[in-house]
């Protein structure tokens, strides 16, 4: 009874402290986001007041410029008009040559379509105003005679704030318009420190001189947008521009809710009529302000009521907490904790309380047990996984679509377009003769070791091994030819080493052929195998074993040269053309002789073209032209077995 009673007037504290935190906290809370209310409302009359002060500096600015422009606007007229210069002929030099002249920044001509068809603003060039009010007041300027004003503008190009003047010329069709940057003309006119002020600090000092107001701005809105005058670029979204012309003010939460954007429209203080330059223009304001400290209140209210809440609870109440949070929560909140770090992987973590002698030691006993049965189990599998890719490699599991060799099934199998490489040692049965059984595994693991390293590192890998010959497989025919040359060069090492050790060098010869196969696995259920079967592989292996009677180090197929990104960027000329073992019809074959000396290589180069080209009429069956390119080349290199070979072709 005791204890109920005790749970029923803790739970009445609770609630009265939980309801009096929360009726103390809204009130903050209101009581501060009134605060903020008031101190915007403030900063926005405060951005009123600092750009009314720079509309009058803009209306007194535009006047002069105004003036300026209403002298030199006809006397450009009148001068081309004295030379019977037709704009669209004026050069860069003289149209710059006329700004400098006539003290105005850019020029434009635009004719009656409300093109731009001559400025020294290579961006504008050929420009074509869409229909508008804009065009509209253009075609009141036309033949006019007078220099006219649209007002402040900003400009879709650079996004700066600028003044326009046009100026029609009595009987002519086209318009001379000039434009003037108006933050450059204010820094170098009479209020240039004004103007500066403006830009820099008269609108920031209100971000630096309180931590709550994150950014301000003050837009134009134009036909191209609504442009910052304050930030060379800003641009704001179209729909927003129209809410807040049509509303007056909009206010914009970001996602977090923790700042407030406010944009709100404002109205001109002075100046009437179409000739001033602001009148007829929408300004529209920005105020980007921190509303955070209303909830920060309430959070620190709501934490402070807490702990008057904690401190108000029975000791009793707090140390039979504290001794069910220590005995028996904390510990099951750690076995929690090592499950998780067991199921994310981490087989190292340590189990604390094995050494309890109650249940929850018990628990953390099992777990430990567990972690290292799982431990034990995945390193298991881990090398057994690499055991097996060394028999079965990655690359062709992810050919047949397979993600690891569990999934693999008898008759899988994919169809690819790939270049197959095979490679042999020349005389082996010669070279093994001479060794004992265990030599030649030494020396095969030895050549292999070398050889193996080099296909995988250009994107190959490799089938499987024929006694000392490699089959491998490319996806690309580059990688496969590039290969080629490497194993070469990995020779010539290999080679330097066995001379260092008093024995003979060793040869390979090297065949490549491009064509679709099947990739898959044969056998039965209980002795499976990974291979390929395609004409393109058998008559891979019969390329290779042509290079001892062409007595060349890589031969590559037709269908292999067709396939190479750029065939001329390696030294490839034609050999023959033959009917292999085991086909009917002709392969034309080509030698890779990038690895024959400097001499050698520069002379078979030589008859490269001639050879493709006895090849192509060969094909054509145009016999005569072909022999004459085959002839050709025999005149650049006598006795060459290429050309001989190929003009026995054409019989």
């Amino acid at each position: 009874m005791k204890r109920k009673v005790g749970l029923f007037l803790l739970l009445v504290m609770v609630a009265v402290t939980l309801g009096a935190t929360v009726v103390v906290s809204l009130a903050m809370y209101r009581l501060v986001a009134d605060k903020q209310a008031q101190e915007i409302r403030s900063l926005e009359a405060s951005l009123t007041d600092r750009f009314a002060i720079f509309e009058a500096l803009l209306r007194s600015q535009h006047g002069r410029i105004k003036a300026h422009m209403e002298k030199v606007l006809p006397e450009i007229a009148a001068e081309l008009a004295s030379l019977g210069r037709d704009p669209a002929s004026l050069s860069a030099a003289e149209l710059n040559a006329l700004t400098e002249k006539y003290d105005v920044e850019h020029i434009y001509f635009i004719d009656r379509s409300h093109k731009v068809f001559q400025t020294n603003l290579p961006g504008d060039m050929n420009l074509v105003f869409p229909e508008s009010p804009f065009t509209k007041f253009l075609d009141t300027v036309y033949e006019n005679g007078k220099v006219m004003s649209d007002g402040i503008d900003m400009s879709s190009l650079t996004g700066t704030l600028r003044t326009y003047s046009y100026y029609g010329p009595k009987d002519k069709n086209f318009i001379v318009e000039t434009s003037t940057e108006v933050r450059q003309s204010l820094s170098d006119g009479d209020f240039g420190w004004m103007g500066k002020y403006f830009f820099q600090d008269i609108f920031t000092d209100a971000v630096r001189s309180n931590e709550y107001v994150k950014d301000v701005d003050i837009y134009l809105v134009t036909p191209s947008g609504a442009w910052s005058l304050l930030h060379v670029g800003r641009k704001l979204a179209p729909d927003l521009v129209d809410r807040v012309a049509t509303t007056g003010r909009e206010e914009v939460t970001d996602a977090d809710g923790r700042h407030v954007t406010i944009y709100s429209r404002y109205v001109p203080v002075g100046g009437t009529g179409k000739d001033d330059p602001l009148s007829h223009k929408l300004v529209i304001r920005q105020i980007t302000y921190d509303t955070g400290l209303a909830r920060e209140a309430v959070i620190k209210v709501f934490l402070s009521s807490m702990a008057v809440l904690a401190l108000m609870l029975p000791i009793v109440f707090w140390i039979a907490s504290r001794l069910l949070q220590r005995q028996i929560l904390d510990p099951l909140f750690n076995l929690r904790g090592e499950a998780g770090a067991i199921a994310e992987g981490d087989l190292e973590h340590s189990i604390a309380n094995t050494d309890r002698r109650d249940e929850i030691g018990h628990l953390a006993r099992s777990f430990d047990a567990m972690r290292s049965a799982v431990r034990n189990t995945i390193v298991d599998l881990k090398e057994t996984n690499l055991s097996i890719e060394r028999f079965v490699p990655r690359a062709f599991l992810a050919m047949i679509g397979k993600p690891s060799i569990v999934s693999v099934s008898l008759g899988d199998n994919m169809r690819q377009e790939m270049t197959v490489l095979f490679s042999d040692i020349r005389n082996f049965t010669t070279l093994s003769e001479q060794m004992t059984p265990d030599e030649n595994f030494a020396f095969i693991n030895t050549y292999l070791e070398r050889m193996g390293p080099v296909i995988r590192d250009h994107n190959g890998f490799i089938d499987k091994y024929i006694g000392d010959a490699i089959m491998a497989l490319f996806e690309n025919a580059d990688d496969a030819l590039r290969a080629s040359l490497a194993m070469f060069e990995t020779l010539e090492r290999f080679n330097e080493e066995r001379r260092a050790a008093g024995l003979g060098p060793v040869g390979i010869g090297v065949g490549l052929n491009t064509g679709s196969l099947m990739m898959g696995t044969i056998g039965e259920k209980h002795r499976m195998d990974g291979t390929v079967i395609s004409d393109a592989v058998n008559l891979a292996s019969r390329v290779e074993s042509l290079t001892k009677v062409y007595r060349v180090g890589i031969l590559i197929s037709q269908n292999t040269y067709d396939h190479l990104a750029d065939p001329k960027a390696y030294d490839i000329r034609p050999i023959d053309i033959v009917v292999v073992k085991g086909k009917t019809r002709p392969v034309t074959l080509f030698e890779v002789f990038s690895r024959n000396d400097p001499a050698e290589r520069a002379a078979k180069a030589r008859t490269r073209d001639h050879l493709l080209s006895g090849v192509e009429a060969l094909i054509r069956l145009d016999t005569k032209t072909a022999r004459r390119h085959f002839e050709d080349s025999l005149a650049l290199l006598p006795g060459d077995p290429a050309a001989t070979s190929l003009l026995k072709s054409c019989d």
